[in-house]
Order: structure tokens, then C-alpha cells, then sequence
């Protein structure tokens, strides 16, 4: 999600201070600004924080020096306190003492969905399924002050006659998403959008989202309940609206369970974009529709969507997906995705460095499992960070268990991370911080790099089949004929490179293959660290942990990736753009993983280029810009050939070898790296 401190379920273009019109298009306030993340956030949480004793949390919104907290639940206990304060389904404390706000108490008789910045400084809306708040009608949405709770009456009664599960504010207006065919006795269908300090409901959004997802005209039976919106995300630019929930069609048109809406300077239209990919009914007994949260990154680039469902092979069930902004067309398909193996994803929060996803799932990067670990799964109980690029997991893991029902909201502001949920600790009841948790960006750390070396500048030789089998030697390169005298980086510093199964350098880190595994270990160009093999698979802090699911005794331990399995017949390796691209013996393609540097996982697809062809000979593979270079195993000969988006492109030109430069580049790992 992007988000402002002032959000809950927000893009930052739904931002406390009032968006800019230029050309007549709404645009966010050149004021706000994104998380400006430059780590993860902390694996610790916070003591500042009160203990919420039951029901679920489902929104969070930073007030500035107050946050408030929207919910099922009944009362709440400051701290080291076991004296219960009375709060249903609304409450707010202090930011920085975590103390509860004892003026703040506004009374509605129904769950707070959603709470979003108010059209003035000191209001909030709040959006739920109430009628009342004290003793004054306001069905589903009511505008209150955030000093003690009471309603600001000159905002009406909108009378909506469903629920509002949320509500995102782009300039002067409010834009309502949920179950409803009213708004202040106008015919609408799920959305709706009103100016933001009056009320009044606009014609601005008015498509109509109809018809239940599972119902099919040649299939019977299934969940299925009134039809409308489930979350809203605006983009950052105020320009792009993705709406997710319970419908199959938007102005009659099929757009299964998404759409998406571009914002014009005068109303709001379906875009081009749409997919087939949530079409599939998921678990379609129990459930009417599996899509749970969508989010924006801070760069409007991409939007991520989180699902339920239960784990159906091909579909996007059980599953989190990033969806590229830029793509138009009837049948888009997302960049990655990641599968839980059949637990359920609820919330998703995006920084600059992180996807933050939520649930209770048990494993990550699980893909084809029901209810178990299969190769590739990394244990992340109910919380995770995502890579933005790759979609694999962090090594942030502090996990929540008991899992309960999930983590139903998470928030990202500049200072950090809020959770919201149904249990009381994060860890394996390490920190106790019911139902509510901050994780502040202090004392979070960097994600590993993903920097790669370029030509010219140095390629690295590791293992040979001659002389100094074990030694490791270097060449400068220009990238086309100028190929520098070889000097020894190693001679033998105990590794068996001539055993090497190819290997690349990303970030600082040499990572190659080897004894069937991936090894990991720092090299500046002249001293490698120490060998350390990657196994994200498996964790001491979780791996005993039993999960209460599944067979009895089912721990969080995962299972080592099948890349593995082929590492023995791995020829060449090489790192770009999030992928782990390889080469086998006798194969003539190129295939591909997601792969990340940080906590060395590998993606449990794997995944063929299209159109590769020429590999069985492969030596070594490393590439540089819009060039990939390819060594013969029975020439020696370099060649190189264009690299077009992630794929060869022309035909392949020898640039050195024996017989035109007398340079053979045969070895067992080859790979560009730093600088001498």
C-alpha cells in the first residue's frame, strides 16, 4: 500500500490535506509525501501501544499525535494496566506514551471498518457498519472530531443501506466503496463518490458493480451475498482507482471480483485494464469472493492484491500478486506471484524497500502445496516483507503466533509499520502486544544489495580444468574485443572450485553453486569471505515451532528449493533484474528463478525463456547491459548476442577465444564482479 501516517487502507493520494487539480485532473498534494523508507522496519515492536482484549482490529489511521483504531472490539487496557476500558469498536491513544485517550470515546453501535483523514485538520470519517454514533442516525458513515469523539453534525446522514468497507479521500471528494444500491436515496451500486465536507453525493464514480461472483449462468450453488466493493486503492497521482471485491462486472462488463478506474477531471471511467486471473471460483462454497486488500506503491508504478481462497493449482488463490500500472489490455498478467501453499493473505502495506503482507499463513514462495511445506517454502508465520522486485521473501522475520484469524490491517507511515489483528503476540509469544503493534523503522536494516558489475571491468574465472584447478583468476573486459592479461586473485584458499557449478556477484556477495547447493560469501575483488551455504528453508527460531494446523505435530519448517536438485547438472549461472538465470547440461535453454540476495531465496518456479536456444555448450553465461555472454565448453570461444527484456535477442557473434586472441574462458564459475 502507499500510505500517508494519516491512513488506514490509503494511498497517499487520499491524503489528510487536500489534493491539487491541474488541468482539471484530481493530483495529490505536493505536500504529502511517500514513507521515504530506506530499510525495512524493525523486527522488535514497540511498547508503546495499549492491549486491545479482543475482537479483530481492521483499521489504523495516524492522527499526528493520536491513533485512532477501528474494529469488532469491546475495550481496551493501557499498558502493565489490568483495568479495562470500555471501547466498542472505536478508540484512540497517544502516540508517543501508547496511553488510552480518555476524551476520545465516540459511541456507534456497529464495527468500524475503515477511518480516514476528515476535510478539515481534526476530523476523521469513520466507516463501518454502524447506524448510529450517541444517539444521532448516521448509517455506515459519520464524520467526528478527533479531540473527543463527537460527531460533526453538519455532515448528513448518508442513509446507506449496506455496509461501507472503505473509503478513500482524493482532493474534495470522498470516494465510498461497499455493499449498497443507496447513497443519500440515490441508486448506487457498490460505489459512490460525495464532496468531502458536505456530503453531498456527486455523480463523479457512479459505475456499477453487479452481479456475485460465483454465480455463473451454467453452475449452481455457492457462497453469495450482496454484491459491492471490498477495498479501495488510489494511486499516488490522484490518477487511478483499483477497486476489488464480491462483483463480476463493472457498467456490465466483466471485470471478475478488480477493476480499475482511471480519475478524470469530471468523473470516473472504467480503464482498459483488466484480467481473467481472478475469474476462477476459489473455494466458492464458503467463500463469495477471495480478494482481500489491494495496495499502490509509494511510486504509483505497481499495485499488489491479496487473496483467500484455499489452494487451487493455476489460480491466484491463497496468493499475492504485483500488477504492473503502465499495463493496459483484456487479459494483463501480473509480474509475480507468490503462493501460501493454502493459507490466507488479508492485508498488504508497500514502502520504498518492502512489500509488507499479512495473514495467517504459515509459509511463503509455497507453490502447488495444500496445507504443507513443499520445496522452495520459507516459514513466515502471519507476517512477511516481500521483495518488490522478485516477490520472494526478506530475511524480516518476526513472525505472530498463535496466527488466529490474521493480521487483518497493516499501515506503513514514514515512522514505521502498524499491525492490526485478532492475537496478542508477535513472535512465538515472545512480545505481547495485543491486537495492535508498531514496528518503527528505527533500527531496521537494509535489504542485500541487488547492485551487479558492468562491462568493461572485471570477469572472474573460478576453477579450471588444467594447471591450478582450484585458483581463481581475472580478466578486465571491455565487453567486446580488448581482453586483459589474467591475474590470480586465488591461488587456494581451501575452496574446491574446480567442483563450482557456476556462480554469479550481486551486491557485495558471491553466490555459486556447489556439493548440490547454493553458497553464499562476501568478495571485494581481492578477499572472500567466509562460505556460508543458503538455506532460508530452514530456520532455529521457527522450525520447531509447531503451527496448530494441519497433521498434529506440523511445524513451520520449510523445504529446501528443487533448484537444488538440479544444481549438479547447473553449467552456468547469472543474476539480473530479480531473476537467477541458469543454463544445464545438454539442455539448450535458458531458464529462469526469482531469486533474492538478501535472504538467498530461491523461487519455487522455475520458469523457460522463451526462445533460448543454443545452451547445450555452455561454460559460463554472465551479462552486462543489453549484452549476454555465453563460453563454449569445447571451444573456449566468448560470444555475446543482445539482451532484450530478460531474453537473447540476434544472433551470436565470437568477441575471444584460442584461435582468435589466444584466451580461452573456460572454468566452472564465471562471473563479472568489482573492481581491483
Amino acid at each position: 500500500m502507499v500510505h500517508s501516517p494519516a491512513l488506514g487502507r490509503r494511498s497517499l493520494a487520499a491524503l489528510t490535506c487536500a489534493a491539487l487539480t491541474v488541468g482539471g485532473v484530481l493530483v495529490a498534494d505536493p505536500t504529502s509525501a511517500a514513507p521515504g523508507h530506506g530499510t525495512v522496519v524493525a523486527a522488535v515492536p514497540s511498547t508503546l501501544t495499549p492491549d486491545i482484549i479482543d475482537g479483530t482490529v481492521f483499521a489504523i489511521h495516524d492522527a499526528g499525535t493520536k491513533v485512532i483504531v477501528g474494529g469488532s472490539f469491546t475495550g481496551v487496557q493501557n499498558r502493565n494496566s489490568d483495568v479495562t476500558i470500555s471501547r466498542r469498536y472505536v478508540l484512540a491513544f497517544d502516540k508517543a506514551t501508547g496511553t488510552v485517550d480518555t476524551a476520545f470515546a465516540p459511541k456507534v453501535d456497529g464495527e468500524v471498518l475503515d477511518i480516514t483523514a476528515g476535510p478539515t485538520a481534526g476530523t476523521v470519517y469513520l466507516a463501518g457498519k454502524f447506524n448510529t454514533v450517541g444517539t444521532t442516525t448516521r448509517r455506515k458513515l459519520a464524520l467526528v472530531n478527533v479531540s473527543n469523539g463527537s460527531l460533526v453534525t453538519s455532515f448528513p446522514n448518508l442513509a446507506f443501506d449496506g455496509l461501507v468497507n472503505d473509503i478513500e479521500k482524493v482532493g474534495s471528494r470522498l470516494l465510498v466503496g461497499g455493499i449498497f444500491t443507496k447513497a443519500a436515496t440515490l441508486p448506487r451500486n457498490g460505489l459512490a463518490s460525495l464532496n468531502a465536507t458536505t456530503g453531498a453525493v456527486d455523480s463523479f464514480l457512479t459505475a456499477a458493480l453487479t452481479e456475485n461472483h460465483n454465480y455463473r449462468s451454467s453452475e449452481t450453488g455457492g457462497a453469495k451475498a450482496g454484491v459491492g466493493a471490498e477495498k479501495l486503492a488510489v494511486s499516488p497521482d490522484g490518477t487511478q482507482l483499483v477497486v476489488i471485491g464480491n462483483f463480476r462486472k463493472a457498467n456490465g462488463t466483466l471485470h471478475d471480483q478488480i477493476v480499475r478506474l482511471t480519475l478524470g477531471s469530471t468523473a470516473a471511467t472504467v480503464s482498459s485494464w483488466n484480467t481473467t486471473r481472478y475469474q476462477d471460483r476459489c473455494k466458492w462454497t464458503s467463500f463469495d469472493s477471495y480478494v482481500r486488500d489491494v495496495s499502490f506503491s509509494p511510486d504509483g508504478k505497481y499495485f499488489v492484491v491479496a487473496t483467500t481462497g484455499a489452494p487451487y493449482a493455476g489460480t491466484l488463490c491463497d496468493a499475492v500478486a504485483r500488477w504492473e500500472t503502465s499495463s493496459t489490455g483484456t487479459t494483463v498478467q501480473p509480474t509475480w506471484v507468490n503462493y501460501s501453499g493454502g493459507d490466507t493473505f488479508l492485508s498488504v502495506g508497500i514502502s520504498e524497500r518492502a512489500v509488507y503482507v499479512g495473514g495467517h499463513f504459515r509459509w511463503l514462495n509455497n507453490t502447488g502445496a495444500t496445507n504443507s511445506a513443499f520445496p522452495g517454502a520459507v516459514a513466515r508465520p502471519s507476517i512477511a516483507a516481500l521483495d518488490p522486485v522478485s516477490g520472494l521473501p526478506l530475511s524480516w522475520n518476526p513472525g505472530r503466533h498463535p496466527r488466529g484469524y490474521g493480521v487483518a490491517k497493516l499501515l506503513v507511515t514514514p515512522a514505521g509499520l502498524w499491525l492490526g489483528s485478532d492475537q496478542s503476540w508477535i513472535g512465538n509469544f515472545k512480545y505481547r502486544r495485543e491486537r495492535i503493534a508498531f514496528f518503527p523503522l528505527t533500527g531496521g536494516v537494509a535489504p542485500h544489495s541487488t547492485s551487479t558489475a558492468t562491462l568493461p571491468g572485471n570477469v572472474y574465472l573460478a576453477g579450471f580444468s588444467s594447471g591450478t584447478v582450484n585458483a581463481v583468476r581475472t580478466r578486465t573486459y571491455d565487453g567486446v574485443r580488448a581482453v586483459g592479461a589474467a591475474t590470480t586473485v586465488s591461488s587456494t584458499d581451501g575452496t574446491t572450485w574446480s567442483t563450482a557449478r557456476g556462480g554469479f556477484w550481486v551486491g557485495g556477495t558471491l553466490f555459486y553453486g556447489m556439493s548440490g547447493a547454493l553458497w553464499r560469501r562476501t568478495f571485494d575483488g581481492t578477499t572472500f569471505g567466509t562460505a556460508k551455504k543458503v538455506d532460508p528453508y530452514h530456520d532455529a527460531l521457527w522450525d520447531t515451532v509447531v503451527t496448530d494446523s494441519g497433521p498434529a505435530g506440523q511445524t513451520y519448517a520449510g523445504s529446501t528449493t528443487s533448484f537444488y536438485a538440479e544444481i549438479a547438472n547447473v553449467t552456468a549461472m547469472f543474476y539480473s533484474n530479480g531473476r537467477l538465470y541458469y543454463t544445464l547440461s545438454g539442455s539448450s535453454g535458458l531458464y529462469w528463478r526469482w531469486f533474492n540476495p538478501d535472504s538467498g531465496a530461491v523461487g519455487a518456479d522455475k520458469f523457460t525463456v522463451a526462445g533460448s536456444t543454443g545452451f547445450a555448450d555452455s561454460a559460463g553465461v554472465f551479462v552486462s547491459g543489453s549484452s549476454l555472454y555465453l563460453v563454449n565448453r569445447l571451444t573456449g570461444n566468448l560470444s555475446s548476442t543482445g539482451w532484450v527484456n530478460g531474453a537473447p535477442s540476434g544472433s551470436w557473434t565470437v568477441r575471444s577465444g584460442p584461435t582468435l586472441d589466444s584466451v580461452d574462458w573456460r572454468a566452472k564459475a564465471i562471473f563479472t564482479g568489482p573492481a581491483r
